[in-house]
């Protein structure tokens, strides 16, 4: 259940990042940034159906094919479908400091009843003629009985971690199969183009830098931690940067996490783990919770080469894969080595 759960973020730069690429995007009409209604423009866009039969994996509906009032549930997939697809949102649920709030339209409500007690009466007062939310909180309600249905057509995004055999080889599957479902294939062709911008960019600004240097990534909570190098969107982002992924027998003998991917290590284990990562990404439980005194004495920690990541970034479309490139820029940007042999 842990992907249906609430996520802090840490402080974040994507109101500088994702605006500085707002412009390309606009060109392929998926957003106009902040305070702007992201719609895609007619010349570069198609007129889509005015009915879509929307069926990928195990979820099917009949939705509107030009939706004029959205309302979208959550604030990673559904969001991210919702803004590359161009919808005009009225109302939604979102982390102000995400990485995708800076593309949300300043007209946009925010939903005041929180996700596990929806409010189905401010639902409706919006009026929506299309409701949007990601697979996992979509199953939720459908489990819980909250008929959203009954309230508008609902459009279920499926987040496309489970959807490829191999996630890190097509890390864009899902956006592309959904995006041609709803007859918006220019913006995800847009969107992809905008994130291979980004890593190209990176690559000039800290590719002497990274390269030949190891990274690692790990969530850490309270009683141990979690090396989740392996899931997709670092396994993408990390080499197109110049990283190698840290692997060792410490790190793949520990036993795997309940969720599925990564693995569960104690913090007594942290030095021998993570000892010869050059770079460390953390994910802590808490935005104002401090490091383990252990996860302290790491190499790269000791000698400031972490970043303090931000858990909304875990997974995701090309709008996500591109706000993390950019904020591995200026934080690696920031570390002291960097700015000594950048002089």
């Amino acid at each position: 259940m842990s992907s249906l759960t609430s996520l802090p973020v840490r402080r974040f730069s994507a109101s500088r990042t994702l605006l500085a690429s707002v412009s390309m995007l606009l060109v392929a009409g998926l957003a106009t940034g902040c305070g702007a209604s992201a719609e895609p423009e007619a010349a570069a866009t198609p007129t889509p159906s005015e009915e879509i039969n929307f069926s990928y994996e195990d979820y099917t509906a009949t939705i509107p094919g030009n939706p004029q009032r959205v309302v979208v549930l959550d604030s990673r997939a559904g969001l991210e479908m919702a803004l590359l697809a161009g919808y005009p949102i009225v109302a939604t649920a979102y982390d102000e400091d995400g990485p995708l709030s800076p593309l949300v339209s300043a007209d946009a409500k925010h939903l005041k009843s929180t996700a596990f007690e929806l409010d189905r009466e401010e639902i409706a007062s919006y009026n929506p003629d299309l409701i949007v939310v990601g697979d996992g909180w979509g199953k939720y309600y459908d489990g819980e009985g909250f008929d959203l249905g009954k309230i508008a057509p609902v459009l279920q995004v499926n987040s496309g971690t489970d959807v490829s055999e191999d996630p890190a080889k097509e890390p864009f599957k899902a956006m592309t199969d959904q995006l041609a479902l709803l007859e918006r294939t220019s913006q995800s062709d847009a969107a992809i183009a905008a994130y291979e911008t980004s890593v190209a960019e990176a690559k000039e600004k800290i590719g002497a830098y990274t390269e030949g240097k190891t990274a690692s990534v790990i969530h850490a909570p309270v009683d141990n931690f979690n090396v989740i190098s392996d899931e997709a969107i670092y396994e993408v982002v990390l080499p197109a940067l110049g990283f190698s992924i840290l692997e060792n027998d410490v790190i793949n003998d520990a036993p795997a996490a309940q969720t599925g991917t990564g693995h569960v290590l104690s913090y007594e284990n942290a030095v021998k783990a993570l000892g010869d990562a050059d770079m460390l990404m953390v994910y802590k439980a808490d935005e104002g919770a401090d490091l383990d005194p252990v996860l302290k004495r790491v190499p790269a920690v000791e000698e400031g080469n972490w970043i303090d990541g931000n858990l909304a970034q875990r997974f995701g479309f090309a709008l996500t894969y591109k706000s993390l490139v950019d904020d591995i820029v200026e934080d690696v940007e920031g570390f002291e080595d960097f700015s000594a042999t950048s002089k």
